[in-house]
């Protein structure tokens, strides 16, 4: 993982799974990641406290792994009896089916959002309920839930001007790291109304991290996303089990035109704009270990450099379904050849940035390689948009290696990118 100096990583996987262990900057924490292909992912903080071993789980998963997740755990010697919590990002049954079962192997306490209590008490609308059909609410009744308030003295972590607020005191993770969960700003379109993200650093000061200090790198902290922040949804195949949950979703659908209502359809980009954005334009760099699928790297290079037609579009405050066609008018032309002047100015600055973090030449040409392969695929409503990011990117690098108004080191790093680039094969 380029930028993540020091912690080593390793891997196995099952059909269902890949599970990826790794050391954390310090060396103090560890990190077990199990990526299901079928649900939510989860996510195992393992530490020491008082002498002794404990975990802080994010997520519980899908209930269709119940059969399996305790010889997952026991295969990566994860003992549910030390357990101490069980956080839940948001109210679907892919990240929280199987936080009865968790909990009651190791009485942890469940922590969810204030807004979560309603779904246990089963105060859920007409529509919800049809997609919690297969979900045995009751068996939440059965955990200890800490419901989460926002703080009373309205404490919050500032990301790109957007306040997010802690819903809860820091949490000590091994020896001298920081662990801090924080709501989302309120949204009429929103994916779930009780989301939460969670923030964990080998120091212990407020984020966003962009001063040098020691041996820290911006790329030592991490964001657990949840579903608010994603680069794939969730993961289905063609096997029997994906072809009856797509029938199922058929039938709801079907069920909810018969009786009136309308199609159940949710574009991703519309949801939780305003923090979506913050999280997005909130951080120098960031490791991401998103609700599905695999980490990825964050940077505000992406929203404020590498700018597709739509993205444009919205900046501009036209619709999504305005068209691009928009952006070539007479008009407009000033201000986008502006926009992508300023584009190339901030990413000059972010690159000097990187350097006067500690990056390493060849560590930058990293970050860059990682970042234009992660810009890739992510359904059709976004396939097209991260391809020109792919696009700018290499526009950008090009313009900069030739650009002798800046300095050496950094036109070095825009050579050895694109050389690197040149003989992908993505």
């Amino acid at each position: 993982m380029t930028g993540n100096r020091g912690a080593g990583t390793s891997g196995s996987s099952r059909d269902s799974v890949v599970v990826v262990k790794e050391t954390l900057a310090g060396g103090n924490a560890h990190l077990t990641s199990l990526v299901f292909r079928h649900g939510g992912n989860v996510y195992i903080l393992t530490y020491q406290r008082n002498g002794l071993t404990r975990h802080t789980f994010i997520d519980a998963g899908d209930s269709r792994h119940s059969g399996e997740i305790l010889s997952i755990l026991s295969e990566n010697n994860v003992n549910p009896a030390d357990i101490e919590r069980i956080i839940i990002t948001h109210r679907h049954p892919d990240h929280f089916g199987l936080a009865y079962l968790l909990a009651g192997e190791s009485g942890a306490k469940v922590m969810a959002h204030h807004s979560f209590r309603s779904l246990v008490e089963g105060q859920v609308g007409q529509i919800e309920q049809r997609w919690l059909s297969d979900s045995d609410l009751s068996r939440l009744k059965e955990c200890d839930i800490e419901y989460l308030q926002e703080s009373g003295k309205g404490e919050t972590v500032k990301l790109a001007g957007v306040a997010f607020p802690s819903l809860a005191d820091s949490v000590d993770i091994g020896e001298g790291g920081r662990f801090d969960i924080l709501g989302c700003p309120e949204s009429t379109m929103t994916h779930s109304p009780d989301q939460l993200v969670a923030l964990y650093s080998p120091r212990n000061d407020p984020h966003p991290h962009e001063q040098s200090s020691g041996d820290f790198r911006p790329t030592d902290d991490i964001i657990f996303s949840g579903d608010l922040w994603l680069m794939r949804g969730p993961m289905f195949s063609s096997d029997m089990t994906d072809i009856m949950w797509r029938f199922r979703t058929g039938m709801r659908q079907m069920r909810s035109l018969m009786s009136g209502g309308s199609m159940v359809r949710r574009d991703p980009r519309v949801q939780d704009s305003e923090a979506k954005d913050a999280l997005k334009k909130g951080f120098c760099l960031i490791r991401v270990k998103p609700g599905h699928g695999n980490e990825f790297l964050g940077t505000r290079i992406i929203p404020c450099s590498l700018l597709a037609d739509n993205d444009m579009l919205v900046e501009f405050g036209y619709s999504l379904d305005a068209g691009i066609s928009v952006l070539k008018s007479a008009e407009l032309a000033p201000r986008v050849a502006a926009r992508r002047e300023q584009a190339y100015v901030s990413f000059i600055e972010e690159l000097v940035l990187w350097t006067e973090l500690g990056y390493t030449p060849d560590e930058i040409s990293g970050l860059l390689v990682r970042i234009y392969r992660e810009q890739i695929g992510g359904g059709p409503l976004v396939e097209k948009d991260r391809q020109e990011r792919r696009e700018r990117l290499k526009d950008l690098l090009t313009r900069l290696r030739a650009d002798e108004t800046q300095p050496e080191s950094i036109r070095q790093i825009a050579e050895s990118t694109q050389s690197i680039l040149t003989s992908d094969r993505l």
